[in-house]
C-alpha cells in the first residue's frame, strides 16, 4: 500500500514539472493588482495569460506580434505597471480604457522608409463628435503600416506621398476611406454601422444614438423610398411603420393623402408636420424632393419626440434630411436616367350602344309595363354592326379619352464630396411626366397632362475656424404643368353622364372646323361632348419654390467641454401664375330625314348647328398670381458630456416664424428644451418641453405649455443578461407620455383670428327687414361671419406610448409600440345651439370638442451577410389605429343612432338595407319607404330602426365602421445581391376599408337632364321579373330619376370591402463598370375582394392608376 502511495505522488509531482516545463508561465491576477513571473516568453503568451487571469481585455491584431522577442518577466503591481514591463522596447504602445487595453503596434517597412510626411488627424463619432479610442488607421493597399487613435481620437501615421489613402476602421462603424492629398490635420467623422446600436437617428432639432432614444421614431434612408412614381408620398403606404397614407388619384404630379398614426382630430389640421433640413415645407414640396437627395427620413410619433415642436407637432413630425457631402473625400459624380412607361390599369368598364339600347328599353318597361320600346331590334342592329357611325353611333368613351400607354423620363446628377474645411452636395433632378389623355394639336396647344419638374438641391458646408462653420442649404423647384382647363375628375364623371349612341365624337371636319357631335337634351339644353370639353380648353400653371437655410454652428469647449451653439435664418418663397385658353365649339347633329335609310353605308347627310355661340377664334385669361412667403430663425444651444458611465445632455431652442399670403402675416414663435440622461446606456431618462405663442389667440391666452417625459431600460446591457446575449442581442422596453398642442385650428367663418369678430359683407343693407306698424319700415344690418370669443386656447392631446426594441440573433431587428392619444378642447361650432338664437351663419363656436386614437404598430428588418457574394434583406411593417369621437357638440337627435359621439371619425352612414322587396304584399307589410319614389318588387327594402313606421331620415346609422382611410395598413419586402445582381420586391395592403359603389346609376332622365350611360357591371346583374335574382348587384331599373331615388340613397346595399394588397415595386438591377443598370415595375397585380375599379382610389371617377414599366441605368464616377 506504501509503494502504491509513494508512486501515486510520485506520477503527480511528473505532472507538475512537466507543467512548468511547457507553461514557465506562473501569474496570479487580482482586482487590481497582478503579478507575472516566467522565462522566455512570448508577447502574446503574456496577454493570454493576463486576460486569463484578470478582468482585463486586450484588442490588437495577431499577425502584428508575431516576431516579436522573446523576454524574461518577472513584476507585480497594478495594470500600468505589469503592461511597461511586457511591452518594454517592443515597439508597442497602449492604452487602457475601463478594462478593455488597446495595442498600438508601431509597424516599419520599406514603404515607410520613402515617407515624405507625417500627417495627423482626429477620428470622431458622426452622432456627437466624441473622440473614438482604437480606431485603426491604415494605408491602402499596405496593411503592414498603420497605428490606433488614442484616447482623445487624435493620430499620426507617416505616409509616403499625398496620394495615400487611409482606411479607418472600427467595431460598430462604417469603413471610411480617405484621400489624404494636400491635407493638414485630418478631422474623420465615422457613421454607426446601420445595424447595430451606434446607428444614428434623427430626432428634434438633433441626433442621437438608436440605443439611447426613448421616444417612437422611425427611421429609414432616403434610397428606401424610391419608386418610379412622379412624387415621394406615393411610396409611403406600408413602408413606414406608423404612416397610414393613400392614393386618390393616378394623376401625374398628385401625392398620396398620408397621416401619421391615423387621424387624429376633426377639428383643424389632421396632417403631420414636415420638416426638411429643419425647415417648415408642405407636402406639395416634399413631393418633389428625390429619394436619392435624402440621408435619411426620420417620423417622430410620440409626445417625447414631438413635444419640442410645441403647436405644430401634435399630428406627428416628418423629418428629412438631405445628403451633405464628407470633409476628406474624393468627388464623387452620380447620374441616374431612366424611362417610365405607364399602362392604364383598371378602369370602369360601360356597356356598348345596342345593349345601352336594349337596358333602356328594359328600364322603362320595369317602371312601366304598357310602355312602348324607344329603340327597335332594327336600331339595335345597326347600331352593333356599325353600318355607319354617324348615324347610328357606338362610341367607347374611355377609348376616346384615354391612351393605353403615357411616359415619364427623369434624370438626376448630384456631385458630392469635401476637402478639410468644406464639403459639399449638389444636385439637379429633371422630369417629365404626360398623361393618357389622348389629345391631339388640333388647336394652338397640346393639352394632354404635361409636367416638367426641376428640382435643385445644394448643400454646402464651410469651417471658418476648427470650432465655427457656416453651412447653406438651397431647395430650389421649378414646376410647369399643362393641361385641359377642366379637373380629370370632371372630365372622367362625363363618361357616366354621355351615352355611347347619342352622339358621335365629331363629324368630318369642315373648312378646317372641327365639327363635334352633340344632340338636344331639352329646349336649348345640350348634352355635354366629354371630347370637346377636353380639346377645346386649355390651362398652364408655373410654379416656382425656393428655400434657403443658412445656419453656423459654434463649439463653445472653451467655455465647458460639450457645449455647442448653432442658429438658422431660413427664407422661403412660392410663387405660382396661371392662365387658360379656350375656344368655343361648334356642335352638330345629323338633321332628321336627311339621309337615306336604305343605303346607310354609302348615304350622304346634311348637318345642322345646334349652338350659337361656336367660335373659330380663342380666347385667353389674363396671368392669375399668387404667392407667399416664410421666414424662420432659429437659436439652439447643445450640451452633451459623459462622466464615466453618466452621459447628460441638453438642448435650449428658441424659433420664430412669420408666414405670409395675404395683406398680414401669420406668426408664431416658441421656447423649446430637452434634457437627456442615461447610466451606462442602460437606464435612459429624457424631458422635452415646448413653450409656445400664437397670434391666433387673444393675448391673454396665446401661451402654452407642452412638456413630455420617456423613459428606457436596455435590459440587455445588465450584467444579468450576458447568457442570453448569443440569442437576444439587445433588448430595450421604453414609455414615453406627455402633452402636445395644435394652433392649427378650423378657420371660423373664414376667421384666422379668433379673438376679433369676422364682417363677411360690411353692406349695412346687406341683411334687411320690415318692421313698423304699417310694415313700411326697413333697416339693414352687416353680415356676421363669426362672434369673438374669449377664452379660447389651444387644441391639445395627451399622448401615451410604449415600446419595446430588440435583436435576435445579431439579424432580426423588432420594434413594437402601442400608443394611445386623447385629444380634448377640439375647437367646434356649436351645433347644439338652435338657429332660432339668431346667430344666422354665425353660430358660436369653442373649444369643446374631444376625441380619443388608439393603435399598435411594429415593424421587422433582417439583414445578412452570407458571403462576399450573397446578402439578404427583409423588412416588414404594420400599423394599425381605431379613432373615436368621445365628444362632438351637436343637436339633440331623437335617435340615439344618429348621433356622432361614440363613433369613428372614419365612417359610413346611411339606411341599412335588408334586400330587396320579394312582393307586393311585404311592400305593403311594411314601413312606408318616403325617399323620393314609390318601391316596387326589386327595390331595395331598409330597417325601420326607430318603429315609427317609415322609413326617413331619422332611420339613417352608421352602416360602417370603416371608411375609405385604412385603419391597417402593412408592407412586406426584401432585397437579394448575388455577385452583380440584384432583385427587390415589395407589396403594401390596406385593410378596414369600406367603399360605397352608389351614385353610378344609369339613365337617370329628369327635367334638363340626359340619360346616364350604364356600367357594364350593373347590365351583367340587375334585378328582374324574368331573372328573379334577389342577390343581383343592381335592383330594379328604371328611366327616371324619381323611379329609382328609393335605391339611389347611401346604404349598406351599395357597400363593399375596400381591403387590398398590391405589389407596390419589384427590381431588378446589374452591376456594370462604374455602375449600374436596371429595371423595375410598379402596381404590376393588385389582389383585392373589389374588382369594380382601382380600391386604393376614392371614388370611381378617379384618375386611373396605372402599371408602370421603368428602365434606368445609375453611373458613378
Amino acid at each position: 500500500m506504501k509503494k502504491n502511495h509513494s508512486c501515486y505522488w510520485r506520477r503527480y509531482l511528473k505532472h507538475i514539472a512537466l507543467t512548468l516545463l511547457f507553461y514557465p508561465l506562473s501569474a496570479l491576477g487580482a482586482q487590481g493588482h497582478i503579478s507575472i513571473k516566467g522565462q522566455s516568453i512570448t508577447i502574446m503568451q503574456a496577454i493570454q495569460l493576463i486576460e486569463k487571469n484578470s478582468d482585463y481585455t486586450f484588442f490588437y491584431n495577431a499577425a502584428d506580434l508575431e516576431n516579436k522577442q522573446r523576454k524574461d518577466i518577472n513584476c507585480n503591481g497594478s495594470i500600468d505597471e505589469i503592461l511597461n514591463e511586457v511591452f518594454k522596447d517592443s515597439g508597442i504602445s497602449y492604452i487602457v480604457k475601463n478594462k478593455e487595453v488597446i495595442l498600438n503596434v508601431q509597424k516599419t517597412n520599406s514603404t515607410q522608409q520613402k515617407k515624405k510626411r507625417i500627417v495627423t488627424g482626429t477620428i470622431l463619432d458622426a452622432v456627437d463628435d466624441s473622440p473614438i479610442i482604437g480606431a485603426n488607421i491604415t494605408i491602402k493597399g499596405d496593411k503592414n503600416t498603420g497605428t490606433i487613435s488614442d484616447i482623445d481620437g487624435n493620430f499620426s501615421l507617416a505616409i509616403p506621398d499625398n496620394k495615400t489613402i487611409l482606411v479607418v476602421t472600427y467595431i460598430g462603424y462604417k469603413t471610411r476611406e480617405v484621400p489624404v492629398e494636400d491635407l493638414g490635420n485630418i478631422k474623420i467623422v465615422l457613421e454607426g454601422d446601420d445595424h447595430t446600436l451606434n446607428e444614428v437617428v434623427v430626432v428634434g432639432s438633433g441626433t442621437q444614438k438608436k440605443v439611447s432614444v426613448t421616444g417612437a421614431i422611425t427611421s429609414i434612408k432616403g434610397a428606401s423610398l424610391k419608386l418610379p412614381s412622379s412624387t415621394l408620398s406615393n411610396s409611403f403606404a406600408g413602408k413606414l411603420a406608423g404612416v397610414i397614407a393613400k392614393t386618390n388619384s393616378g394623376e401625374p404630379g398628385s401625392g398620396a393623402e398620408f397621416y401619421i398614426r391615423g387621424i387624429g382630430t376633426f377639428g383643424g389640421r389632421a396632417t403631420p408636420l414636415i420638416l426638411l433640413d429643419d425647415v417648415e415645407i408642405s407636402s406639395g414640396d416634399l413631393n418633389y424632393v428625390p429619394a436619392e437627395n435624402i440621408e435619411s427620413f426620420s417620423i417622430l410619433k410620440d409626445a417625447s419626440a414631438t413635444a419640442i415642436y410645441g403647436s405644430r407637432g401634435a399630428n406627428g413630425v416628418m423629418i428629412v434630411t438631405t445628403k451633405g457631402g464628407e470633409y476628406n473625400s474624393k468627388t464623387s459624380i452620380n447620374v441616374t436616367a431612366e424611362n417610365s412607361f405607364n399602362y392604364l390599369d383598371k378602369f370602369p368598364e360601360f356597356v356598348d350602344g345596342a345593349t345601352y339600347m336594349d337596358m333602356y328599353n328594359k328600364a322603362a318597361l320595369a317602371r312601366n309595363p304598357s310602355a312602348s320600346p324607344k329603340y327597335s331590334a332594327t336600331d339595335m342592329e345597326r347600331t352593333a354592326s356599325g353600318v355607319n357611325r354617324y348615324l347610328y353611333p357606338d362610341v367607347n368613351w374611355q377609348d376616346v379619352l384615354f391612351k393605353n400607354m403615357s411616359m415619364r423620363q427623369r434624370a438626376n446628377v448630384n456631385i458630392s464630396g469635401g476637402g478639410s474645411k468644406v464639403k459639399y452636395y449638389m444636385s439637379l433632378d429633371v422630369s417629365h411626366d404626360s398623361g393618357l389623355l389622348n389629345t391631339e394639336k388640333a388647336y394652338s396647344w397640346n393639352n394632354n397632362i404635361n409636367i416638367m419638374n426641376y428640382t435643385f438641391q445644394n448643400n454646402i458646408a464651410y469651417k471658418l475656424t476648427p470650432t465655427t462653420t457656416i453651412k447653406m442649404n438651397m431647395n430650389a423647384q421649378i414646376r410647369q404643368k399643362k393641361s385641359p382647363n377642366v379637373s380629370s375628375e370632371d372630365l372622367f364623371k362625363q363618361i357616366l353622364t354621355t351615352t355611347p349612341i347619342e352622339f358621335p365624337v365629331t363629324y368630318p371636319s369642315q373648312d378646317d372646323r372641327i365639327m363635334y357631335g352633340n344632340n338636344i337634351i331639352s329646349g336649348n339644353t345640350l348634352y355635354t361632348n366629354p371630347y370637346a370639353k377636353m380639346m377645346t380648353t386649355f390651362a398652364e400653371t408655373n410654379e416656382n419654390t425656393l428655400n434657403t437655410v443658412i445656419k453656423i454652428d459654434q463649439d463653445l469647449d472653451f467655455i465647458t467641454k460639450g457645449l455647442k451653439v448653432n442658429a438658422f435664418v431660413n427664407f422661403k418663397t412660392w410663387s405660382s401664375s396661371s392662365f387658360n385658353r379656350s375656344i368655343a365649339p361648334y356642335y352638330y347633329r345629323v338633321k332628321s330625314g336627311s339621309y337615306d335609310e336604305t343605303d346607310l353605308a354609302n348615304t350622304d347627310y346634311e348637318l345642322e348647328l345646334l349652338n350659337s355661340d361656336g367660335s373659330d377664334y380663342i380666347s385667353q385669361s389674363a396671368i392669375g398670381k399668387s404667392s407667399d412667403q416664410t421666414f424662420e430663425l432659429q437659436f439652439n444651444l447643445n450640451y452633451a458630456r459623459q462622466f464615466g458611465l453618466h452621459n447628460v445632455g441638453a438642448m435650449l431652442l428658441y424659433k420664430q416664424r412669420e408666414y405670409r399670403s395675404d395683406v398680414l402675416p401669420n406668426r408664431n414663435q416658441g421656447l423649446s428644451g430637452r434634457l437627456t440622461y442615461d447610466y451606462g446606456q442602460r437606464y435612459l431618462f429624457e424631458f422635452n418641453f415646448g413653450y409656445n405663442g400664437t397670434e391666433r389667440l387673444a393675448k391673454e391666452d396665446r401661451f402654452g405649455f407642452f412638456p413630455a417625459v420617456s423613459l428606457g431600460w436596455v435590459i440587455s446591457n445588465e450584467a444579468f443578461f450576458e447568457p442570453m446575449k448569443n440569442v437576444v442581442d439587445n433588448l430595450k422596453i421604453r414609455g414615453s407620455y406627455g402633452l402636445v398642442g395644435s394652433d392649427d385650428l378650423a378657420t371660423a367663418g373664414g376667421s384666422y383670428y379668433l379673438y376679433i369678430d369676422k364682417i363677411t359683407n360690411n353692406d349695412l343693407s346687406y341683411l334687411k327687414w320690415t318692421s313698423g306698424q304699417n310694415m313700411d319700415y326697413q333697416l339693414g344690418g352687416p353680415q356676421m361671419a363669426y362672434y369673438a370669443m374669449s377664452g379660447l386656447g389651444w387644441e391639445k392631446v395627451k399622448k401615451l406610448d410604449i415600446g419595446v426594441d430588440f435583436t435576435l440573433f445579431r439579424n432580426w431587428t423588432f420594434t413594437f409600440d402601442y400608443f394611445y392619444d386623447k385629444r380634448y378642447d377640439i375647437f367646434m361650432n356649436r351645433e347644439a345651439w338652435p338657429q332660432s338664437l339668431a346667430y344666422h351663419i354665425a353660430k358660436p363656436w369653442s373649444n369643446i370638442g374631444k376625441m380619443d386614437n388608439k393603435g399598435v404598430e411594429f415593424s421587422i428588418n433582417y439583414a445578412n451577410n452570407f458571403s462576399k457574394d450573397l446578402s439578404v434583406s427583409l423588412q416588414a411593417n404594420f400599423t394599425y389605429n381605431k379613432n373615436k369621437m368621445v365628444y362632438v357638440d351637436e343637436p339633440e337627435y331623437p335617435t340615439i343612432w344618429k348621433s356622432e359621439t361614440g363613433k369613428p371619425y372614419s365612417r359610413l352612414t346611411g339606411y341599412i338595407a335588408k334586400g330587396l322587396f320579394k312582393s307586393q304584399e311585404e311592400i305593403d307589410n311594411s314601413p312606408a319607404q318616403n325617399l323620393g319614389s314609390t318601391p316596387k318588387v326589386g327595390d331595395i327594402k331598409y330597417r325601420d330602426l326607430n318603429g315609427d313606421g317609415i322609413i326617413d331620415s331619422d332611420d339613417q346609422t352608421m352602416i360602417s365602421k370603416y371608411g375609405s382611410t385604412p385603419r391597417l395598413q402593412y408592407g412586406f419586402g426584401g432585397t437579394l445581391n448575388y455577385k452583380k445582381f440584384d432583385l427587390g420586391i415589395f407589396f403594401s395592403g390596406s385593410a378596414l376599408r369600406s367603399i360605397m359603389t352608389n351614385g353610378i346609376d344609369p339613365f337617370q332622365e329628369g327635367i334638363a337632364v340626359g340619360n346616364r350611360n350604364v356600367l357594364k357591371y350593373i347590365a351583367d346583374n340587375y334585378w328582374s321579373e324574368e331573372k328573379q335574382n334577389w342577390d343581383a348587384t343592381y335592383p330594379r331599373l328604371g328611366l327616371l330619376a324619381t323611379d329609382v331615388a328609393n335605391n339611389t340613397v347611401n346604404s349598406s346595399y351599395w357597400l363593399r370591402n375596400g381591403s387590398f394588397l398590391r405589389l407596390k415595386n419589384v427590381e431588378i438591377g446589374y452591376k456594370i463598370p462604374y455602375g449600374r443598370i436596371f429595371v423595375s415595375a410598379a402596381n404590376l397585380f393588385t389582389f383585392s375582394p373589389f374588382d369594380l375599379w382601382d380600391p386604393e382610389l376614392s371614388s370611381w371617377n378617379s384618375y386611373p392608376m396605372q402599371k408602370t414599366v421603368n428602365v434606368g441605368i445609375q453611373l458613378q464616377f
